[in-house]
């Protein structure tokens, strides 16, 4: 887990000794891994401390509680997965078909995972609880994290007047559900389907062409 960029653990790993930063680390990518592949509500804290090792005394001291480990673990897997977004779109001077090509390409690697599958599962779940805020606070930064990264660069593009566009954050949300939901939605009832590199490449360029002649200035 790379704690950079990660608010949770920005407020108060400052304080931490390095001992206890090595052990908040192991916690959250031990809780990480548990939920992914027992479900949110199947996991309790006790099953972490078993994993984790140490106590419960520490686990309610540095994350308060369940809820606020699990949105600590997926800020932390966001890092992970997008954190080098930023870095590849700041500055990035390359025009719309180039930028949305590198930033699909970047965001299928993540699909095709085995994981890819059981954290949508997890996902899902979540939505099914009944605590709405803590629903919303876990979709928030699920897809947070990308969705700004390629708004940001819309918007740039927007005010130059390369692009029309209402609404760049939705056009972000849109691109990527574009690429994602025909590598997802079967797998997650276990069918199998094919997600050669030959068939990402095929659905890559397609949904690039679309929305590239969809925003361009004519």
């Amino acid at each position: 887990m790379n704690k950079e960029g990660c608010c949770f653990f920005n407020s108060f790993f400052k304080q931490l000794s390095t001992k206890a930063e090595s052990r908040c680390t192991k916690i959250v990518d031990v809780a990480y891994r548990l939920f992914l592949e027992k479900g949110y509500k199947n996991v309790s804290m006790c099953d972490i401390v078993k994993v984790a090792g140490g106590s419960l005394a520490t686990l309610y001291k540095h994350f308060g509680n369940k809820e606020q480990l699990f949105i600590a673990a997926l800020e932390a897997k966001s890092q992970e997965l997008f954190g080098e977004w930023s870095k590849m779109s700041q500055g990035y001077e390359g025009r719309l078909e180039a930028f949305l090509t590198m930033i699909g390409y970047e965001f299928l690697r993540v699909v095709i995972e085995n994981d890819a599958v059981l954290f949508h599962r997890l996902i899902v779940s979540v939505g099914y609880l009944d605590d709405l805020p803590f629903s919303e606070q876990v979709m928030q930064k699920v897809m947070m994290r990308p969705k700004t990264v390629i708004s940001d660069y819309l918007d740039r593009e927007k005010k130059e007047g390369r692009i029309d566009v209402e609404d760049t954050l939705l056009c972000a949300e849109q691109f990527l559900h574009a690429l994602k939901d025909p590598f997802i939605f079967e797998r997650l009832v276990g069918a199998k389907i094919d997600i050669s590199p030959e068939k990402q490449e095929r659905a890559l360029r397609q949904v690039v062409s679309i929305f590239v002649k969809g925003l361009q200035r004519s």
